[in-house]
């Protein structure tokens, strides 16, 4: 399976991340510190590395994850941050740093299960295939045409006019948020299928990133109305 690094600065939290991970069978690396963690990736390859979002020693998983990025041999490795903060501007604050997904503490082993495999077989998909490009600094625009379809606690159903890449975070804005009552929320593209039809037209599945019970309730209860 994968090789997987583990940076938190609780044992009990790297023990537990072990057990479920090792019992999916990924190969585990477990590090207490940022500083650590960059010397395990710069001596081994992983696939993917798990995070806590603040950890002593001057260094946290937001500014690890912003390390990693600027690094161009470490920069496509999914980083999931792992945390105990449930705000929506630490949410934000993840993404901004460049984590691919955020699971909010107590770890959920399915849902951490499922994140990651989610991950793993993204990177998995991607084309080794490079060609030669050069810098540009032009302006442009595109017809992008998206409906949603349904909407429940785990995140939407849409159809889109061109597809979106499996992986991508983006923040999708609707008149549906205003009338439920919430802010436009981070969603994470987990499968996009393209439909019979003579225009293109795709299905796409979009969850939503560290949803806070502040925003999953006011979802339930409108929901529930409309059901």
């Amino acid at each position: 399976m994968a090789k997987i690094l583990i940076v938190d600065d609780q044992k009990s939290v790297l023990l537990t991340l072990e057990a479920l991970l090792t019992k999916d069978g990924h190969t585990v690396t477990a590090c207490m510190n940022a500083v650590d963690a960059m010397r395990a990736l710069a001596s081994d390859p992983f696939d993917l590395v798990i995070t806590d979002a603040v950890m002593p020693g001057g260094s946290d998983g937001y500014s690890l994850t912003r390390t990693i990025r600027k690094q161009p041999q470490l920069a496509k490795i999914p980083v999931v941050l792992l945390t105990g903060k449930r705000e929506r501007s630490d949410v934000e604050k993840g993404i901004e740093a460049g984590v691919d997904d955020y699971i909010v503490k107590p770890i959920d082993p399915e849902l951490l299960i499922a994140k990651i495999r989610n991950l793993l077989s993204s990177v998995q998909s991607e084309s080794g295939v490079h060609f030669a490009e050069a810098p540009v600094s032009a302006k442009a625009d595109f017809e992008l045409k998206t409906q949603i379809i349904s909407i429940s606690e785990l995140g939407l159903h849409l159809h889109c006019n061109i597809p979106l890449p499996f992986g991508r975070i983006i923040k999708l804005r609707s008149p549906l948020f205003d009338e439920i009552g919430i802010p436009p929320l981070p969603v994470r593209i987990d499968s996009c299928e393209e439909l019979p039809g003579k225009e293109p037209l795709y299905k796409i599945e979009a969850r939503f990133v560290g949803a806070t019970e502040k925003e999953l309730a006011p979802i339930r209860l409108w929901i529930r109305t409309h059901w």
